[in-house]
């Protein structure tokens, strides 16, 4: 359960068969539970849906009844998925994207040619894959070509009009722009072995991605304003192999805190370390954005549940 305890009345009712046909799911809890799993905070989710902490928690107590059983399990002060949650999450990324696509193809149905889409490192590992799969889906005449780098060159690229859409990662020293629309945000936090001692060692021993990367640099930036010495002893784009250096307790990592609350043990975040700024996933498109590219930029906002 997300919170609190149901009434006797609710868990007769959880717990009842349900009737062959009368489960209807609704886009929007949908998207809030995708948002749920994967930030693994009611309080993030909120964030990314654009609704309250409690309104996103009746949403989850709404599907727990529909579907009769419980999402979520709070473990360690996170959210994490239940047997019933893990079984749902496949089908409701399917069921949210098919509604995407059917809203995307419907507004721009002749659309055809080219998009560029330059999409940062580190956001290759959310949904923008799924989403871009859906928008090819609607627009089987629009060819999308990606290009994947670091926040500072993509945003170069764009100035230069060799992209036609960005999905960018900003802080800790990457600017934002006027053009930027918001998708998500949330704090980043030091990742650590539970047991470790990583954290106390001097010099620190740092899991970083490239140069470029924002969160590298809110890393490094946060360590040289609060005089603590480090090297960097584990390089990597992909986040995921930088939570592997953590369990093998090899070096501390600046991370996104859905990241540290949807992995594995034994990985938790030291609040020992200097504080670390948020981190935005935005939308820029070019100055002078053609139909392809509102298109595109259209269906990423209504996936992220953002107005147009």
């Amino acid at each position: 359960m997300l919170t609190g305890r149901l009434s006797n009345a609710e868990d007769d009712n959880m717990n009842a068969p349900l009737i062959p046909g009368s489960m209807r799911f609704e886009i929007d809890v949908l998207k809030t539970f995708i948002a749920v799993a994967d930030t693994g905070s009611v309080k993030l989710a909120s964030e990314r849906v654009a609704r309250s902490s409690a309104a996103v928690s009746m949403q989850m107590k709404k599907l727990e009844r529909l579907i009769g059983a419980p999402v979520f399990q709070r473990s360690d002060g996170a959210m994490r998925l239940s047997a019933a949650g893990e079984r749902l999450v496949p089908h409701a990324h399917r069921i949210v994207q098919a509604h995407d696509t059917a809203v995307s193809e419907l507004h721009s149905p002749d659309i055809e040619g080219e998009v560029r889409v330059g999409i940062c490192l580190e956001n290759a590992e959310t949904r923008m894959p799924e989403i871009l799969a859906g928008f090819s889906k609607a627009h089987s005449r629009v060819t999308v070509e990606i290009i994947s780098g670091d926040a500072q060159d993509l945003a170069a690229m764009l100035a230069k009009e060799e992209l036609d859409v960005a999905i960018l990662t900003i802080g800790g020293g990457a600017p934002p722009d006027e053009r930027d629309r918001l998708l998500h945000e949330q704090p980043l936090v030091w990742a650590a072995h539970k047991n470790g001692q990583r954290s106390q060692e001097r010099p620190l021993r740092l899991a970083v991605a490239s140069v470029g990367c924002p969160w590298r640099l809110a890393a490094l930036d946060a360590l040289k304003r609060a005089g603590i010495p480090y090297r960097i002893a584990y390089l990597s784009n992909v986040s995921e192999s930088q939570l592997a250096a953590i369990r093998a307790d090899l070096a501390v990592a600046a991370l996104p805190l859905s990241r540290i609350t949807n992995c594995t043990q034994p990985i938790c975040v030291n609040e020992d370390l200097p504080k670390l700024p948020y981190t935005q996933i935005v939308l820029r498109t070019a100055v002078n954005p053609g139909e392809n590219a509102r298109a595109l930029a259209a269906q990423v906002l209504s996936a992220f549940n953002r107005p147009p």
